[in-house]
């Protein structure tokens, strides 16, 4: 008897210990990749300037610049908001690592290059993704499909090429997405089984449809772009 009881505790320490692991390295691994993004671009205008790293004390990145948590006393990020603050580079890899991020806006910066084609299978919790007005290149990672969560996709104001993504016509979630002002081609997605969807597709040089279409959308109401952008880039 006294042995079986030896057991059950010692298979619940031994529980215990792999949960706290397991946590310490979830919110480990959301450390290194704010880590990997501060080290990734250059801020010249010292936005990322309270991003201090070597506290460890829970919920100490929820107090940087731009981040938003899954708790305040988490080291979990549920959101990262660095839009129109004048940040370069390439596209930050390291964001990989917010495994459990469910919003990224890096809107107009000064960012280029491609978007790894791995980059949206490690973030599938993804709701909300805007890299618009940058100037990122190449063709959309056929991977964003993919994301079934995805409610937001702003990509205009880039020098993307190619085809769009065909199946991200059949995502159940999508609501809104923007890819004017890029240089792709090929047939507009079959957004009809969705209840309302907006996509600028003014400049994409989309066929059959077109570049003179302004704004595509199917059901009850149709949403105008905004003018207010957060900034305008010189090419």
């Amino acid at each position: 008897m006294v042995a079986k009881l030896v057991c059950a505790i010692f298979f619940r320490s031994c529980l215990w210990v792999l949960l706290v692991s397991s946590l310490n390295y979830s919110f480990e691994t959301d450390i290194n990749c704010l880590k990997s993004l501060k080290s990734q671009l250059q801020d010249p205008k010292a936005h990322l300037s309270n991003w201090i790293f070597g506290n460890y004390s829970e919920g100490y990145i929820c107090k940087f610049f731009g981040v938003e948590c899954w708790g305040s006393e988490q080291n979990r990020v549920l959101s990262i908001n660095l839009g129109g603050y004048g940040l370069k580079g390439e596209f930050p890899s390291g964001v990989t690592l917010c495994t459990s991020m469910e919003s990224l806006n890096l809107t107009g910066n000064n960012l280029y290059g491609i978007i790894p084609s791995e980059f949206f299978s490690f973030i599938p919790y993804l709701v909300t993704l805007d890299l618009s007005h940058n100037n990122f290149a190449s063709n959309i990672p056929a991977s964003l499909s993919n994301m079934y969560y995805l409610k937001t996709l702003l990509l205009d104001h880039n020098w993307f090429t190619g085809h769009f993504p065909s199946g991200l016509g059949s995502s159940p979630r999508l609501q809104q997405f923007s890819v004017s002002h890029n240089d792709l081609d090929g047939p507009v997605p079959d957004f009809y089984s969705m209840a309302i969807i907006a996509a600028s597709i003014s400049t994409a040089a989309f066929f059959p449809v077109g570049a003179c279409v302004g704004w595509f959308y199917v059901g009850k109401t149709q949403k105008q772009p905004s003018k207010k952008r957060s900034k305008i880039l010189t090419r």
